[in-house]
């Protein structure tokens, strides 16, 4: 029987060790790999504003401005207006809730203990009021992202130099151009369709809270247009305060509120979604939903958020550093 000898070289451990450092280094500034990331998505849906404003002279950094200015009113507005009425209408409903477990009982013919409800109900304003907090206290990391989209911005028309050395040196400007305006077309289109998304889920919520009677429907169907954002968990959130001024109206009504939820949430997981992503990015509904889920799974609502532009750039890179 004959041995085999395994000879590792010096360069060989070297390069492992630096290799294995460097996915170290990676692993420890991912949050800042994430923000750059954010910012790149940001700089492709406002670059094409950009590309308006140079042809009739308008400065960059006053459409970077105008844009900023409109992305925090917009936050801002839906959380002073919602917040505090939300805080406001489940304080109220705590107390209506021994009435409505009263009225149950007698349809029922069971009974219910009032306590565990109204424990729960009476803990929402301060987890409210602990999500908005949240909000703020990320404001470092806003603002990080709005300085780094507009310095990606100014610095995109060359952007493709720093990929040249990846791409053989005949026709290597064109092939990283190329590259760079593939990316940014494909996630491009991914911003539009959320966009979209957004749109017609808040419409969608506008017109059923209308339907129904329920107070605040506008701040509440703005909400649900920004959580769209978040793939299944950002309609699940935005359903909270739907249910709980609908409450307030009749517990008949906060059930309707539930069913247009959950009937809304239906339609955007299995047919709204990948359909608008289809049309946007042109990957198939199966791909779309595969990606969430995997995003989701790796990340949580972070991976949920970000799983379509990462997978959609990963996919783009290797098609075209692959093309002949």
């Amino acid at each position: 029987m004959t041995t085999q000898r395994i000879d590792i070289s010096n360069r060989t451990i070297i390069f492992s060790v630096f290799f294995l450092l460097a996915l170290w280094l990676l692993y420890q500034i991912r949050s800042i790999i994430i923000l750059i990331f954010i910012s790149f998505i940001l700089m492709t849906a406002v670059n094409p504003l950009i590309k308006l404003g140079k042809k009739i002279r308008i400065p960059s950094l006053l459409i970077m401005l105008v844009v900023y200015i409109g992305i925090i009113t917009l936050l801002t507005t839906v959380v002073a207006s919602l917040v505090p009425a939300v805080i406001e209408q489940t304080r109220g409903l705590t107390q209506m809730i021994p009435i409505y477990l009263h009225n149950l009982e007698g349809v029922f013919n069971t009974q219910f203990d009032p306590s565990v409800a109204g424990s729960y109900f009476s803990s929402i304003p301060s987890n409210i009021l602990k999500l908005a907090a949240g909000l703020f206290d990320n404001i470092i990391n806003i603002l990080a992202v709005f300085f780094l989209a507009y310095y990606l911005t100014l610095e995109r028309p060359h952007l493709h130099k720093y990929l040249l050395r990846f791409f053989p040196r005949e026709k290597a400007e064109e092939r990283a151009e190329g590259l760079v305006l593939a990316v940014e077309s494909q996630v491009g289109g991914w911003v539009r369709g959320e966009l979209l998304l957004m749109g017609i889920i808040g419409l969608m919520t506008y017109l059923g809270l209308i339907l129904l009677g329920i107070p605040y429907a506008l701040p509440i169907a703005v909400l649900s247009g920004l959580l769209e954002a978040v793939p299944n968990i950002g309609p699940t959130i935005a359903a909270i305060p739907a249910i709980l001024m609908g409450l307030t109206v009749s517990p008949i009504v906060g059930l309707g509120a539930l069913a247009m939820s959950i009937l809304i949430q239906q339609l955007e997981n299995n047919l709204i979604v990948p359909k608008i992503m289809q049309s946007a990015t042109g990957t198939k509904p199966l791909v779309t939903i595969l990606v969430l889920l995997i995003g989701y799974t790796l990340g949580g609502i972070a991976g949920a958020v970000l799983a379509m532009p990462v997978f959609l750039t990963i996919q783009t890179i290797v098609v075209e550093y692959n093309k002949n």
